[in-house]
């Protein structure tokens, strides 16, 4: 699982101070705690939270514009042409919605992954800009991966403490949001989100043409037909899309469908068939061939797997608590 490019980065590899390594430890209790008590994470808007103890295969999905934290693990990623490997103590942000595939590494219940992440909001990062002068053009990586500072780690703690406090939520948690998205654009990542956020920007541009094929995926469209979205020539914009994204555009359109597609049939919403007509493909033949390509598995098998596990699921026994 590896890109044409790999970028290593593990933040505890630096010298990671008391208080932050502190303070990272309270995050992983608190992380654990919420998860292992079926916490409702979902009061408060876009937060997520991962506590992993069991080996997985490589996963793909999509990685939407947030900031995130590694608190403890290794990832391998990759993004287009990029491979990433990064672990404990890492702040990554992700400036647009991007295919990925990933594995955790070394992952056993006396060893788990543990991570959380927010879900940032284009029109919070948009407001902040309109005070800023225009940023310069340029080519950026739109996945980042550096250290976090203490700022960012205290917002977050405070921000899963309200989980003990449901009442508070409404109140105080859009304070901290608001403040998390600022220190994401303070930090060395922002340039990203400001090339793509900004008005008036080739990055605002691409991510526009982005959103478009989100919502259009399904239809046969052309990158005459993106470039005319982002208002560019078309050789132009492709030259721009894959700065940005490291794929093309019509591979980015092949990967969303295909990652459409696993959701739709890991949902149980019907077959093979019904998957790739679902996602805009005209041949459940050429749909086969795509998905064992991109995911090292059939989508005949994918159904065959969730049948069991569903299967699995109803036939268990009861255990002692």
């Amino acid at each position: 699982m590896t890109g044409d490019t790999t970028k290593i980065f593990n933040a505890i590899d630096t010298v990671e101070e008391p208080e932050v390594k502190a303070l990272r430890e309270r995050l992983i209790e608190r992380v654990r705690n919420a998860v292992k008590g079926y916490t409702p994470v979902d009061q408060i808007p876009g937060l997520h939270l991962s506590y992993v103890e069991q080996a997985q295969t490589v996963s793909n999905c999509f990685y939407v514009l947030s900031v995130g934290l590694i608190l403890q693990g290794t990832k391998n990623l990759v993004i287009g042409d990029k491979s990433y490997r990064y672990g404990t103590g890492s702040m990554i942000v992700t400036s647009v919605d991007m295919p990925t595939s990933y594995e955790l590494v070394g992952v056993k219940p006396s060893n788990p992954f543990v991570s959380l992440s927010l879900r940032l909001n284009p029109a919070t990062i948009a407001d902040f800009l309109l005070e800023e002068d225009p940023p310069q053009d340029g080519v950026r990586d739109v996945f980042n991966v550096e250290k976090p500072t203490q700022e960012l780690l205290e917002d977050f703690e405070r921000l899963l403490k309200l989980l003990d406090h449901p009442e508070q939520i409404k109140a105080r948690a859009p304070i901290l949001i608001r403040d998390i998205h600022y220190l994401a654009l303070s930090s060395s990542s922002g340039a990203c989100l400001r090339a793509l956020y900004a008005p008036s920007t080739v990055g605002q541009r691409i991510r526009k043409s982005i959103q478009w094929l989100r919502a259009n995926f399904r239809e046969s469209v052309s990158v005459e037909q993106m470039a005319s979205v982002a208002g560019m020539a078309p050789t132009t914009f492709h030259r721009h899309f894959k700065s940005f994204t490291s794929l093309s555009p019509l591979q980015y359109q092949k990967r969303l469908r295909l990652y459409e597609a696993q959701q739709f049939m890991l949902k149980g919403e019907g077959d093979v068939n019904s998957a790739a007509y679902a996602v805009g493909y005209q041949s459940p033949q050429q749909f086969n061939r795509d998905y064992k390509h991109l995911f090292g598995i059939s989508p005949g098998k994918i159904i065959r797997e969730q049948r069991q596990s569903l299967y699995e699921a109803l036939t268990e026994k009861p255990t002692a608590p």
